[in-house]
């Protein structure tokens, strides 16, 4: 039977950084084996549709039911399985989920060879974020090819002892997927007077989140021709939080939305003067959408946003939060982000992945 390359992913945040990778793979006529190991269900199934992508596999291991422990044990029962069924001698993963994490895993314990895309990212704390930090600590332990994303998460993996043979600095592929979905949906970049906000972390439940919700109604009261929407997580948790932080008195100019698809996403983004939010991802495609970013966070794994002015680090603290929007919103030179100064490189990630992989 025939070597196989694998891309394997499980969540939506993961197909966004694999998907110019599988295309720039079919570009070139090279035969792929696509795994969706259902980490994220419905979400991903979506995005799966809008993008026709068909997996060869779907292996359905989430349940509600599970630990972090039995979902681990699940996934790389089920890889480790697909390895040898279907004679896989490379496997590629993208991030920091338990995805990638067993992935990276069976290819250890099974003597094949791992790609790990977006390698390097840290933040100070093993258990910041969590699990996410410890799973892309001990990922790059293990790839054969850590495709950083930038010079710093180089430099992460050369302190700690990763050799320069083991890494290819080659940029972010979620630049090339936002030109591709540009390109494609014919998406402009706007500054219309519209805030854009998710907030999703673990670390921000609980009080952290009652303050952020406490500073969006402030600043919403204070900017009545501003409109604020924020684009709620499937997680109870946080939903709740926040929707009793407003006690059933929500200003009228702030319109709370179900999770967007990834194309509202960015035309959403793209119109926005503004965005507020914890997510990486979002930290990664504001630069490409010329756009800056009020994050939601203490630390981020990401400081070349902030690096090149691009996002300011507010945490949940009610004052910075508002000052630093106050400083910006109005503000041109301060809201319009030039998009030449993009740190996550010049959308050919993809290409320089395929590249090296066949090498």
């Amino acid at each position: 039977m025939r070597e196989k390359i694998a891309i394997i992913y499980g969540t939506r945040p993961e197909f966004l950084k694999v998907f110019p990778v599988i295309t720039e793979f079919k570009r070139q006529n090279q035969e792929i084996c696509i795994v969706n190991t259902g980490q994220h269900d419905s979400l991903l199934t979506e995005m799966e549709k809008s993008f026709e992508i068909e997996p060869h596999h779907r292996l359905s291991v989430q349940s509600l039911s599970f630990t972090n422990s039995n979902l681990i044990a699940k996934l790389i029962n089920e890889l480790s399985n697909l390895v040898h069924q279907e004679n896989i001698q490379k496997i590629i993963a993208q991030g920091d989920t338990f995805t990638v994490l067993a992935s990276s895993m069976v290819a250890f314990l099974e003597q094949r060879k791992f790609y790990h895309i977006e390698a390097g990212l840290r933040t100070s704390d093993i258990k910041l974020p969590f699990p996410e930090e410890f799973n892309r600590r001990v990922v790059s332990m293990t790839a054969d090819v850590n495709f950083a994303p930038t010079t710093v998460a180089k430099q992460n993996l050369l302190r700690e002892n990763v050799s320069e043979t083991h890494i290819s600095l080659v940029g972010n592929s979620i630049v090339d997927m936002i030109e591709y979905v540009t390109k494609k949906e014919n998406i402009s970049i706007e500054y219309q007077d519209l805030v854009f906000i998710t907030a999703h972390r673990r670390e921000n439940i609980g009080q952290p989140l009652k303050n952020i919700a406490q500073a969006i109604k402030e600043l919403s009261e204070e900017n009545p021709n501003t409109q604020f929407d924020w684009a709620l997580h499937p997680n109870p948790n946080t939903r709740k939080i926040i929707l009793e932080s407003f006690e059933n008195d929500i200003p009228k100019n702030i319109n709370f939305t179900e999770p967007l698809s990834y194309l509202e996403a960015i035309k959403k983004m793209a119109k926005s003067k503004l965005i507020i939010s914890d997510s990486g991802g979002i930290q990664e495609e504001a630069p490409s959408l010329q756009k800056r970013v009020l994050i939601l966070r203490e630390e981020t794994e990401r400081p070349e946003v902030v690096a090149c002015d691009c996002g300011v680090l507010v945490g949940s603290d009610i004052g910075k939060i508002k000052t630093n929007f106050n400083v910006i919103y109005n503000n041109p030179q301060k809201y319009i982000f030039k998009s030449e100064d993009n740190p996550f490189g010049d959308g050919k990630a993809s290409e320089k992945i395929v590249k090296k992989i066949l090498e």
